[in-house]
């Protein structure tokens, strides 16, 4: 970008940094650091540096520090939006019933993996890294992508007369076991979300015996 300082008659361009406009302000803001983060990871995958997001982003090094930080913090961001793409998906697939039901909880399921595998190095990105990248960045994955189905655990519950308050560490439990279920079936091309989410929801919904048989 450049800028024309008028002199007289005459004027003089000169070039000024990305990401600054007239006044030394940064132009380039956290939202648009991460639109540019998302693309360079979609594109080069989960080993996407911090450099490729700056050079995206048209801005220099120091600028992304600033307005988003490291490797960690950033995938922490990139989590909370991918978290919030699952909550939306899976609030729309159970927003249908009232209660939760087989085929509900299936929906969730299927809905939960199919973001995945559209966001599939976003992903592999937020939960990869250092150990405690990794926690973290799976914990903000969980944390925010509960949500929906506390509630519905809680109402489920409340309405067979039962104790709410296990609803939370439900969701956890479920969320969490759908994050490595996410990480397997990435590996798994000939499988359908709607299939593993079958056999998950299936799991889930009838436990480890089975519907049929003697305890």
């Amino acid at each position: 970008m450049k800028q024309t300082v008028g002199m007289g008659k005459a004027s003089v361009t000169t070039a000024r940094r990305p990401g600054r406009p007239v006044g030394g302000q940064l132009e380039v803001g956290r939202e648009q650091v991460l639109d540019a983060a998302e693309r360079v990871i979609a594109r080069e995958g989960a080993g996407a540096s911090i450099d490729a997001v700056a050079q995206e982003a048209g801005v220099t090094k120091p600028i992304v520090y600033d307005r988003v930080g490291g490797r960690a913090d950033l995938a922490d961001a990139l989590a909370e939006r991918l978290s919030d793409r699952m909550v939306s998906a899976s609030a729309a697939a159970m927003a249908t019933e009232p209660a939760l039901t087989k085929e509900s909880l299936t929906r969730f399921i299927e809905a939960s993996l199919e973001v995945v595998g559209q966001h599939r190095n976003l992903f592999l990105y937020v939960t990869g890294g250092t150990t405690d990248q990794t926690a973290l960045g799976r914990l903000t994955l969980a944390e925010r992508s509960t949500t929906p189905m506390t509630s519905v655990l809680a109402q489920w519950r409340t309405g067979l007369g039962q104790d709410p308050d296990v609803a939370r560490a439900w969701a956890f439990g479920i969320v969490g076991m759908l994050q490595m279920v996410s990480l397997w079936w990435l590996t798994q091309d000939e499988r359908p979300a709607a299939s593993v989410a079958a056999q998950i929801s299936e799991l889930l919904w009838h436990g480890l015996p089975g519907p049929n048989t003697p305890s």
